[in-house]
């Protein structure tokens, strides 16, 4: 299952551009996760995971510079508000995010898509804003998010997706080949072709990992991803992981040369 929403393209707005006059009633379905991309501060990438149960939400958001859970507990108030702590290890809750569900982008009706406001930690008063719009929602929980998958242990898919992601970035042709299930079909000057082995892959790498290509994967954060029956999507379909940690699939032909 999967609800993709074009508010995504306005990450790198600034809140000047998103202030508001009025905020949005949110009400989500609870049976799903409600993912969302953005910034703190209007410069570190982060991408959150909510999960919605009446007035309560639950959750946990990373850093793209760090890629790990941190752990989110909070309510809705007025249908309009959100107040999510941030809690340690420990459970002890140690920053605060404090925002509100605009009602408009520009011309544009919103609901739930859009979260606006501020961060701060509580031993501090300075504040950071924040911007967070919805990216997806899958079906899932916050202990197995990739169930729709086959998945059983979701660190597996993590843990392969950063290597092949790193490797990818680094250019290590090899390490990259033996994440790949084989056979697999990837696109080569235009027309689909079957690569049977590592070996295979490593002849023709420069041809499947086009510059275009590698920069896509390369802006993709390798955690916490899209997931449905088919697999668990990286980036925007630019590769596709199996329930076994293997990529299953190499859609190279999406970003061109």
């Amino acid at each position: 299952m999967m609800y993709k929403s074009n508010l995504a393209e306005f990450l790198t707005v600034t809140l000047a551009l998103m202030s508001v006059s009025a905020s949005a009633v949110c009400v989500r379905n609870n049976l799903l996760l409600w993912n969302y991309e953005g910034s703190i501060g209007e410069k570190y990438r982060v991408k959150m995971t909510l999960v919605f149960g009446g007035n309560d939400v639950n959750g946990v958001y990373f850093y793209a510079n760090q890629l790990k859970d941190i752990q989110l507990k909070g309510r809705i108030t007025n249908g309009t508000n959100i107040v999510l702590d941030e809690l340690d290890a420990a459970g002890k809750v140690v920053a605060r995010f404090d925002g509100n569900f605009p009602d408009h982008n520009g011309n544009e009706k919103l609901e739930c898509e859009v979260i606006v406001g501020t961060w701060r930690k509580l031993d501090t008063p300075e504040t950071l804003p924040i911007y967070l719009s919805w990216h997806d929602s899958t079906d899932g929980t916050l202990k197995n998010r990739y169930g729709a998958a086959g998945v059983r242990n979701d660190s597996l898919i993590n843990q392969n997706a950063l290597l092949f992601w790193n490797a990818v970035k680094h250019g290590d042709k090899n390490t990259v080949a033996s994440f790949i299930a084989y056979p697999t079909k990837v696109s080569i000057s235009g027309r689909m072709r079957r690569i049977n082995s590592p070996k295979e892959l490593t002849a023709n790498y420069d041809a499947i990992f086009s510059p275009r290509y590698r920069e896509a994967i390369t802006n993709a954060l390798p955690h916490n991803m899209f997931v449905n029956s088919q697999g668990v999507m990286l980036g925007n379909g630019e590769v596709w992981f199996g329930s076994d940690g293997k990529v299953k699939r190499l859609n190279n032909d999406m970003t061109g040369r």
